[in-house]
Protein backbone atom coordinates (compact mmCIF):
# COMPACT_ATOMS: atom_id res chain seq x y z
CA UNK A 1 0.00 0.00 0.00
CA UNK A 2 0.88 3.58 -0.54
CA UNK A 3 0.17 5.54 2.43
CA UNK A 4 -2.88 7.79 2.26
CA UNK A 5 -5.07 5.71 0.73
CA UNK A 6 -3.28 5.24 -2.53
CA UNK A 7 -3.62 1.65 -4.20
CA UNK A 8 -0.79 -0.18 -5.82
CA UNK A 9 -1.61 -2.27 -8.50
CA UNK A 10 1.57 -4.86 -8.74
CA UNK A 11 1.40 -8.37 -8.36
CA UNK A 12 3.51 -9.11 -6.22
CA UNK A 13 4.68 -12.70 -4.60
CA UNK A 14 5.19 -14.26 -1.45
CA UNK A 15 5.11 -17.77 -0.06
CA UNK A 16 4.77 -18.94 -3.21
CA UNK A 17 1.35 -17.17 -4.23
CA UNK A 18 -0.15 -13.58 -4.47
CA UNK A 19 -1.19 -11.96 -1.43
CA UNK A 20 -4.14 -9.44 -1.63
CA UNK A 21 -6.27 -7.46 0.05
CA UNK A 22 -8.93 -5.52 -0.52
CA UNK A 23 -9.85 -2.42 2.34
CA UNK A 24 -11.55 0.70 2.82
CA UNK A 25 -9.38 3.95 2.09
CA UNK A 26 -9.17 5.96 5.20
CA UNK A 27 -9.31 8.95 2.94
CA UNK A 28 -10.48 8.09 -0.48
CA UNK A 29 -13.50 6.05 0.88
CA UNK A 30 -13.62 3.11 -1.81
CA UNK A 31 -12.56 -0.31 -2.04
CA UNK A 32 -8.56 -0.63 -2.47
CA UNK A 33 -5.93 -3.24 -3.26
CA UNK A 34 -3.31 -3.67 -0.30
CA UNK A 35 -0.20 -5.78 -1.46
CA UNK A 36 2.89 -7.16 0.11
CA UNK A 37 6.21 -7.09 -2.08
CA UNK A 38 9.04 -9.12 -1.00
CA UNK A 39 12.57 -7.32 0.66
CA UNK A 40 14.83 -7.81 -2.67
CA UNK A 41 11.90 -5.36 -4.83
CA UNK A 42 11.78 -2.84 -1.61
CA UNK A 43 15.61 -2.53 -1.63
CA UNK A 44 15.85 -2.31 -5.52
CA UNK A 45 12.99 0.35 -5.78
CA UNK A 46 15.09 2.37 -3.20
CA UNK A 47 18.17 1.70 -5.45
CA UNK A 48 20.34 5.07 -4.38
CA UNK A 49 18.25 6.21 -2.08
CA UNK A 50 19.27 6.88 1.46
CA UNK A 51 17.59 3.73 3.70
CA UNK A 52 17.67 3.64 7.45
CA UNK A 53 16.38 0.33 9.61
CA UNK A 54 14.66 0.10 12.95
CA UNK A 55 14.09 -3.05 14.28
CA UNK A 56 12.12 -4.31 16.91
CA UNK A 57 12.08 -7.72 19.22
CA UNK A 58 11.55 -10.12 15.91
CA UNK A 59 15.27 -9.27 14.88
CA UNK A 60 16.62 -10.93 18.07
CA UNK A 61 13.57 -13.78 18.12
CA UNK A 62 16.19 -16.33 16.64
CA UNK A 63 18.37 -16.06 19.71
CA UNK A 64 16.78 -13.83 22.19
CA UNK A 65 13.64 -14.23 24.27
CA UNK A 66 11.39 -11.59 24.80
CA UNK A 67 9.77 -12.58 27.56
CA UNK A 68 10.30 -9.18 30.22
CA UNK A 69 13.02 -9.64 32.66
CA UNK A 70 10.46 -9.80 35.44
CA UNK A 71 8.64 -12.66 33.91
CA UNK A 72 11.79 -14.60 34.35
CA UNK A 73 12.47 -13.68 38.18
CA UNK A 74 12.09 -16.75 40.37
CA UNK A 75 11.15 -14.51 43.21
CA UNK A 76 7.66 -15.56 44.49
CA UNK A 77 4.95 -13.12 43.45
CA UNK A 78 3.16 -12.85 46.43
CA UNK A 79 6.72 -11.75 48.12
CA UNK A 80 6.57 -7.40 48.98
CA UNK A 81 9.32 -6.82 46.04
CA UNK A 82 7.37 -8.47 43.72
CA UNK A 83 3.91 -6.51 44.54
CA UNK A 84 5.82 -3.29 44.65
CA UNK A 85 6.42 -3.13 40.55
CA UNK A 86 2.56 -3.52 40.61
CA UNK A 87 1.76 -0.74 43.34
CA UNK A 88 4.28 1.61 41.16
CA UNK A 89 2.94 0.86 37.56
CA UNK A 90 5.73 0.08 36.74
CA UNK A 91 8.51 -2.96 34.98
CA UNK A 92 10.99 -0.86 35.60
CA UNK A 93 13.58 -2.31 37.96
CA UNK A 94 15.89 1.12 38.27
CA UNK A 95 12.44 2.79 39.60
CA UNK A 96 11.66 0.15 42.05
CA UNK A 97 15.09 -0.26 43.22
CA UNK A 98 15.23 3.47 43.82
CA UNK A 99 12.06 3.58 45.64
CA UNK A 100 13.78 0.90 47.89
CA UNK A 101 17.08 2.50 48.28
CA UNK A 102 14.81 5.95 49.09
CA UNK A 103 12.12 3.81 51.52
CA UNK A 104 15.31 2.64 53.09
CA UNK A 105 17.15 6.21 53.85
CA UNK A 106 13.36 7.27 55.17
CA UNK A 107 13.23 4.11 57.53
CA UNK A 108 16.56 4.40 59.13
CA UNK A 109 15.98 8.09 60.03
CA UNK A 110 13.01 7.40 61.37
CA UNK A 111 14.65 4.86 63.85
CA UNK A 112 12.77 1.39 62.04
CA UNK A 113 16.05 -0.17 60.88
CA UNK A 114 14.67 -3.28 60.50
CA UNK A 115 12.84 -2.08 57.92
CA UNK A 116 15.82 -0.22 56.37
CA UNK A 117 17.98 -3.34 56.34
CA UNK A 118 14.47 -5.23 54.61
CA UNK A 119 14.79 -2.69 51.70
CA UNK A 120 18.44 -2.96 51.13
CA UNK A 121 18.40 -6.58 51.06
CA UNK A 122 15.44 -6.41 48.86
CA UNK A 123 17.31 -4.02 46.46
CA UNK A 124 20.22 -6.19 46.32
CA UNK A 125 18.13 -9.51 45.50
CA UNK A 126 16.81 -7.47 42.93
CA UNK A 127 19.96 -6.84 41.12
CA UNK A 128 21.17 -10.32 41.63
CA UNK A 129 17.92 -11.50 40.14
CA UNK A 130 18.20 -9.39 36.87
CA UNK A 131 21.58 -10.79 36.78
CA UNK A 132 20.33 -14.13 36.42
CA UNK A 133 17.30 -12.96 34.26
CA UNK A 134 20.01 -11.58 31.68
CA UNK A 135 22.41 -14.88 31.74
CA UNK A 136 19.07 -17.22 31.59
CA UNK A 137 17.99 -15.31 28.41
CA UNK A 138 20.67 -14.17 26.75
CA UNK A 139 23.36 -15.61 24.24
CA UNK A 140 26.72 -15.25 26.66
CA UNK A 141 28.92 -14.58 23.80
CA UNK A 142 28.90 -13.30 20.47
CA UNK A 143 30.39 -16.67 19.32
CA UNK A 144 27.05 -18.07 20.37
CA UNK A 145 25.56 -16.09 17.11
CA UNK A 146 29.28 -16.08 14.81
CA UNK A 147 27.80 -18.51 12.34
CA UNK A 148 24.61 -16.20 11.23
CA UNK A 149 27.07 -13.20 11.53
CA UNK A 150 27.76 -12.81 7.83
CA UNK A 151 24.56 -13.02 6.97
CA UNK A 152 23.37 -10.57 9.14
CA UNK A 153 25.90 -8.40 7.91
CA UNK A 154 24.47 -8.69 4.29
CA UNK A 155 21.13 -7.85 5.35
CA UNK A 156 22.49 -4.48 7.64
CA UNK A 157 25.00 -3.79 4.38
CA UNK A 158 21.83 -2.25 2.73
CA UNK A 159 21.75 0.18 5.33
CA UNK A 160 23.34 3.66 6.26
CA UNK A 161 21.60 4.20 9.87
CA UNK A 162 20.21 1.87 12.50
CA UNK A 163 17.47 2.64 15.17
CA UNK A 164 16.97 -0.36 17.58
CA UNK A 165 14.31 -0.55 20.23
CA UNK A 166 16.17 -4.07 21.77
CA UNK A 167 17.97 -3.89 24.68
CA UNK A 168 20.04 -6.88 23.80
CA UNK A 169 23.13 -7.33 22.44
CA UNK A 170 22.82 -8.63 18.79
CA UNK A 171 22.62 -5.73 16.77
CA UNK A 172 25.87 -4.76 18.68
CA UNK A 173 27.95 -7.51 18.39
CA UNK A 174 26.77 -8.13 14.62
CA UNK A 175 27.91 -4.20 14.29
CA UNK A 176 31.22 -4.87 15.20
CA UNK A 177 32.01 -7.52 12.98
CA UNK A 178 31.06 -4.83 10.33
CA UNK A 179 33.11 -1.87 9.74
CA UNK A 180 31.37 -1.04 6.49
CA UNK A 181 28.47 0.22 7.75
CA UNK A 182 29.41 0.47 11.66
CA UNK A 183 30.58 4.03 11.40
CA UNK A 184 29.71 4.75 15.06
CA UNK A 185 27.35 4.89 17.95
CA UNK A 186 28.42 8.12 19.72
CA UNK A 187 31.26 6.90 22.18
CA UNK A 188 34.24 7.32 19.78
CA UNK A 189 35.60 9.95 21.89
CA UNK A 190 35.66 8.38 25.11
CA UNK A 191 38.43 7.09 27.09
CA UNK A 192 38.00 3.24 28.22
CA UNK A 193 38.25 3.20 32.22
CA UNK A 194 37.33 0.43 33.97
CA UNK A 195 35.78 -1.83 31.00
CA UNK A 196 33.74 1.12 30.56
CA UNK A 197 33.66 3.30 27.57
CA UNK A 198 32.19 6.69 27.38
CA UNK A 199 30.97 9.33 27.81
CA UNK A 200 28.64 9.26 25.35
CA UNK A 201 29.19 12.49 23.28
CA UNK A 202 26.60 14.53 20.82
CA UNK A 203 29.51 15.41 18.53
CA UNK A 204 31.47 12.19 18.17
CA UNK A 205 29.93 10.56 14.75
CA UNK A 206 26.97 8.31 15.48
CA UNK A 207 24.98 6.17 12.88
CA UNK A 208 23.55 3.63 15.37
CA UNK A 209 20.81 4.85 17.93
CA UNK A 210 19.59 2.90 20.80
CA UNK A 211 16.22 4.34 21.12
CA UNK A 212 15.03 2.33 24.51
CA UNK A 213 18.77 2.08 25.43
CA UNK A 214 20.55 -1.36 25.99
CA UNK A 215 21.67 -4.13 28.36
CA UNK A 216 25.24 -2.82 27.78
CA UNK A 217 24.77 0.91 28.28
CA UNK A 218 25.07 2.41 32.30
CA UNK A 219 24.90 6.04 33.66
CA UNK A 220 27.32 7.45 36.01
CA UNK A 221 26.59 9.35 39.15
CA UNK A 222 26.25 12.73 36.92
CA UNK A 223 24.05 10.89 34.34
CA UNK A 224 26.21 10.34 31.20
CA UNK A 225 26.12 7.10 28.97
CA UNK A 226 29.30 4.58 29.28
CA UNK A 227 29.53 1.18 27.34
CA UNK A 228 30.52 -1.93 28.89
CA UNK A 229 33.07 -3.66 27.24
CA UNK A 230 33.58 -7.25 27.42
CA UNK A 231 36.28 -8.62 29.29
CA UNK A 232 37.99 -11.83 29.60
CA UNK A 233 34.86 -14.11 29.92
CA UNK A 234 32.35 -12.00 27.21
CA UNK A 235 30.65 -9.22 27.96
CA UNK A 236 27.70 -10.43 29.59
CA UNK A 237 29.82 -11.14 32.36
CA UNK A 238 31.01 -8.43 32.17
CA UNK A 239 27.68 -6.57 32.39
CA UNK A 240 26.41 -8.97 35.30
CA UNK A 241 29.97 -7.82 37.33
CA UNK A 242 29.08 -4.20 36.31
CA UNK A 243 25.33 -4.62 38.37
CA UNK A 244 27.19 -6.97 41.27
CA UNK A 245 29.63 -4.61 42.42
CA UNK A 246 28.88 -1.18 40.86
CA UNK A 247 25.28 -1.26 42.20
CA UNK A 248 24.00 0.22 39.07
CA UNK A 249 21.24 -0.94 36.52
CA UNK A 250 21.89 -1.07 32.33
CA UNK A 251 20.07 1.82 31.06
CA UNK A 252 17.08 0.61 29.04
CA UNK A 253 13.52 1.19 28.17
CA UNK A 254 11.49 -1.73 30.01
CA UNK A 255 7.85 -2.91 28.45
CA UNK A 256 4.98 -0.85 29.37
CA UNK A 257 3.12 1.64 28.33
CA UNK A 258 4.12 4.63 25.98
CA UNK A 259 3.48 6.97 28.12
CA UNK A 260 5.75 5.13 30.55
CA UNK A 261 8.43 4.89 27.49
CA UNK A 262 8.47 8.36 26.29
CA UNK A 263 8.79 9.32 30.12
CA UNK A 264 11.79 7.37 30.77
CA UNK A 265 13.19 8.34 26.99
CA UNK A 266 13.08 11.84 28.45
CA UNK A 267 14.80 11.33 31.68
CA UNK A 268 18.18 10.16 30.00
CA UNK A 269 20.11 12.84 28.10
CA UNK A 270 21.21 10.09 25.41
CA UNK A 271 17.53 8.20 24.67
CA UNK A 272 16.77 12.07 24.36
CA UNK A 273 19.04 12.81 21.48
CA UNK A 274 17.91 8.98 20.00
CA UNK A 275 14.73 10.00 19.87
CA UNK A 276 15.47 13.31 18.28
CA UNK A 277 17.30 11.96 15.41
CA UNK A 278 14.83 9.30 14.55
CA UNK A 279 12.51 12.81 14.05
CA UNK A 280 15.32 14.15 12.22
CA UNK A 281 15.25 11.35 9.20
CA UNK A 282 15.07 11.54 5.67
CA UNK A 283 15.04 9.08 3.07
CA UNK A 284 13.63 5.67 3.30
CA UNK A 285 12.87 3.91 6.66
CA UNK A 286 12.53 0.07 6.59
CA UNK A 287 10.92 -1.24 10.02
CA UNK A 288 11.80 -4.99 10.75
CA UNK A 289 10.17 -6.97 13.82
CA UNK A 290 8.15 -4.72 14.98
CA UNK A 291 4.15 -5.02 15.24
CA UNK A 292 3.22 -1.05 15.48
CA UNK A 293 1.62 -1.71 18.87
CA UNK A 294 0.21 1.13 21.05
CA UNK A 295 2.90 1.02 23.65
CA UNK A 296 4.78 2.25 20.98
CA UNK A 297 2.97 5.23 19.49
CA UNK A 298 5.43 7.25 20.24
CA UNK A 299 7.71 5.72 17.92
CA UNK A 300 5.40 5.85 15.58
CA UNK A 301 4.26 9.36 15.87
CA UNK A 302 7.87 10.74 15.79
CA UNK A 303 8.50 8.65 12.69
CA UNK A 304 5.12 10.14 10.93
CA UNK A 305 6.15 13.54 12.44
CA UNK A 306 9.69 13.13 10.44
CA UNK A 307 11.23 13.87 6.93
CA UNK A 308 10.97 10.40 5.72
CA UNK A 309 10.13 10.35 2.13
CA UNK A 310 8.68 6.50 2.41
CA UNK A 311 8.28 3.42 5.13
CA UNK A 312 8.93 -0.09 4.48
CA UNK A 313 7.12 -2.07 6.77
CA UNK A 314 8.21 -5.67 7.19
CA UNK A 315 5.53 -8.24 8.38
CA UNK A 316 6.44 -12.04 8.99
CA UNK A 317 4.17 -14.99 7.01
CA UNK A 318 0.98 -12.48 7.17
CA UNK A 319 -2.17 -13.37 6.50
CA UNK A 320 -5.14 -11.30 5.01
CA UNK A 321 -6.19 -10.04 8.43
CA UNK A 322 -2.59 -9.01 9.57
CA UNK A 323 -2.28 -6.54 6.64
CA UNK A 324 -5.57 -5.02 7.76
CA UNK A 325 -4.46 -4.79 11.22
CA UNK A 326 -1.50 -3.17 10.37
CA UNK A 327 -3.02 -1.33 7.93
CA UNK A 328 -5.22 -0.08 10.36
CA UNK A 329 -2.32 0.87 13.14
CA UNK A 330 0.17 2.71 10.41
CA UNK A 331 -2.90 4.62 8.94
CA UNK A 332 -4.17 5.96 12.54
CA UNK A 333 -0.09 7.07 12.97
CA UNK A 334 -0.56 8.35 9.90
CA UNK A 335 -3.57 10.42 10.33
CA UNK A 336 -2.81 11.56 14.33
CA UNK A 337 0.19 13.34 12.62
CA UNK A 338 -1.64 14.49 9.29
CA UNK A 339 1.45 12.91 7.82
CA UNK A 340 1.52 12.56 3.79
CA UNK A 341 4.82 10.07 4.06
CA UNK A 342 3.73 6.91 2.51
CA UNK A 343 4.19 3.43 3.81
CA UNK A 344 4.17 -0.23 1.90
CA UNK A 345 4.67 -3.54 3.33
CA UNK A 346 7.04 -5.97 2.65
CA UNK A 347 7.86 -9.93 3.10
CA UNK A 348 9.98 -9.62 6.12
CA UNK A 349 10.66 -13.48 5.92
CA UNK A 350 12.37 -12.32 2.16
CA UNK A 351 15.01 -10.81 4.31
CA UNK A 352 16.35 -13.76 5.43
CA UNK A 353 18.42 -11.58 7.95
CA UNK A 354 20.27 -14.59 9.88
CA UNK A 355 20.00 -17.41 6.87
CA UNK A 356 21.08 -16.08 4.06
CA UNK A 357 23.57 -18.54 2.19
CA UNK A 358 26.97 -16.60 1.79
CA UNK A 359 29.42 -17.23 -0.92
Amino acid sequence: MQGGGSTTQTGCQTHGSPRWLYHHGFESGVEEVLSIVSFDEAINGTESQDRALLIGNGFSSKFFSYRTLLDSLSIDPAEPVIKLFKKLDTVDFETVIRSLTDAAVVAETYGDSGSATQFLGDADSLRTELVHAIRANHPTNRADIEPTIPSCIEFLNNFSKFFSLNYDLLLYWVLLENPKTFLGDGFGLGAVNDGMRGPFREVAYCNTYYLHGGLHLFRDQQGYIHKNLKNSSGIIDAIANTIENKKTLPTYVAEGNSIQKIAKINSVEYLRFCYKNLGQLEGNLFIFGHSAADNDAHIYNKIFMSNIDHIYFGTYRPTAEDLAKFDSQLARYQKLAKSKIGYTFFDAESAKVWDRTIP
